[in-house]
């Protein structure tokens, strides 16, 4: 492969960044936009994780569909169909005169924005392939660090948006920012051509491809695990019935030859599935502090979203420099130590938080907890790359992605629990147990990991 310089990167690169920003943006803009929504259409306070969940629902689904979509038709095609869904969401939002259509909003959303990672891979690589280049490695690094800055600066976007638009603007934004990136999605001639058509093959053989049996059940055992989670009733059905469709969609998964999602990647080895459980942990409680401290300050503590969203900055700042500065660490095993020690002790710090409670003793607290999201999120994600044998590298990160999705929907659920009746000091305090319940289970998911490293050292730093 040759490596010589890619003199139209930036163009190439410009609506594929702009693509995979919107998923995080829109995650954390809304978390300083909960509450005002919820007053608009007078709806309880534990409403607002109606508009949280649904998103990470459709991107758990969508992420591994729209990837599947990339390899039977077109990635070009599948990244423009995003922004088409996330303009139409838009619309939705801007437009919507009941809380039922902003859930529609948002599950438009996650469907669209689960576009962008996949065919944007899938887009990097057709491309230096048919250069003859070497993928550089900065195009991954770029996408990876426009997603951190859409995290950071969301909390802060979103409460600028709020107090001078209302809770539309964080809708509104969606249009401007597609409009861009469909401009800059056009074609030129004469560069390297990104569309390769679709595939000769039958309807039939398509169909087959995409898996729609395994595509059905996913979607049926996340909806029902979703139902349980959010209305605990009847537990004695719920549950049996998710264990059945959970085994229906294994078995189905382990006879296709090219599954819509690849199970047999679990039965590989105990540091791989531990961790993605790990996984799971950490998006848990990172959720449940992007989404349950801007609440908290607004309704409790009465601060604007605007200043909520500047409170909120120095977690996302500290998480992404760490994870930034400790990204070529080799030490997995004493950064995710290191990690889950520093959230422990501000899990900790969430029952000496009150009405009360000074500013800078919040920030503070959110700066430690940043560090530590930061660190775990680098550490865990490297050990992933260990653990995974090379040739099930790209099957290991996509379900990577699809177990995150799940910690996110475990925390939306925890917060419509326990902010039921409004984000009270009680109910952060409770949030300050679950993460230090989901703190234990990654240390016991950690625990392989010690083992392995005892065995055999080497696995762990190739």
């Amino acid at each position: 492969m040759s490596n010589r310089k890619d003199k139209g990167l930036v163009k190439f690169m410009a609506p594929l960044v702009l693509g995979n920003m919107l998923n995080p943006l829109n995650s954390t803009m809304l978390a300083t936009a909960i509450v005002s929504i919820v007053l608009a259409f007078k709806q309880e306070p534990g409403a607002g994780a109606l508009l949280i969940v649904p998103l990470y629902f459709t991107s758990a689904i969508g992420q591994p569909l729209m990837g599947r979509l990339c390899d039977v038709f077109s990635p070009y095609r599948v990244n423009l169909a995003g922004f088409v869904f996330i303009l139409i969401s838009a619309i939705i939002g801007v437009s919507a005169q009941s809380f039922t259509w902003l859930i529609v909003s948002r599950i438009l959303l996650g469907l669209g924005s689960s576009a962008a990672y996949p065919s944007s891979i899938t887009l990097i690589r057709r491309r230096y392939k048919a250069l003859n280049m070497d993928v550089p490695g900065i195009t991954l690094g770029i996408i990876a660090i426009a997603s951190q800055v859409s995290i950071a600066f969301g909390p802060f976007v979103g409460g600028i948006l709020i107090e001078n638009f209302g809770w539309k603007g964080i809708f509104f934004v969606n249009i401007p920012l597609v409009a861009i990136g469909l401009l800059l999605s056009i074609q030129k001639k004469g560069e390297v051509p990104l569309e390769t058509g679709i595939p000769k093959k039958s309807a039939m053989q398509i169909i087959k491809d995409l898996d729609p049996l395994g595509l059905a059940l996913f979607s049926s055992l996340l909806m029902l695990f979703l139902i349980a989670l959010l209305y605990p009733t009847y537990l004695y059905i719920k549950i049996p019935a998710i264990v059945c469709l959970l085994y229906m969609f294994v078995k189905a998964e382990l006879k296709h030859s090219k599954p819509f999602i690849d199970v047999r990647v679990l039965r590989l080895n105990m540091l791989l599935n531990t961790t993605f459980l790990r996984q799971v942990g950490i998006t848990f409680v990172m959720y449940l502090v992007l989404y349950g401290m801007p609440q908290w300050m607004e309704q409790t503590k009465g601060i604007s979203p605007s200043h909520v969203g500047i409170i909120m900055i120095p977690l996302s700042l500290i998480a992404m420099v760490m994870s930034l500065s400790l990204s070529g660490n080799k030490n997995f095993t004493i950064m995710l130590t290191l990690g889950v020690l520093c959230i422990i002790g501000a899990s900790v710090g969430f029952f000496f938080l009150s009405k009360t409670t000074p500013i800078y003793m919040i920030t503070c607290l959110t700066v430690i907890i940043g560090a530590a999201l930061g660190i775990l999120t680098i550490s865990n994600q490297s050990t992933l790359y260990a653990a995974a044998p090379e040739d099930q590298v790209g099957i290991s990160f996509g379900l990577y992605r699809t177990v995150g999705y799940i910690g996110a929907i475990l925390a939306g659920s925890s917060l419509k629990h326990e902010f039921n009746k409004g984000a009270t000091d009680a109910g952060l305090h409770s949030l300050g147990l679950y993460s230090l319940i989901a703190c234990i289970a990654i240390v016991l998911f950690m625990l392989p990991l010690y083992f392995k490293k005892k065995e055999n050292p080497i696995q762990l730093t190739s």
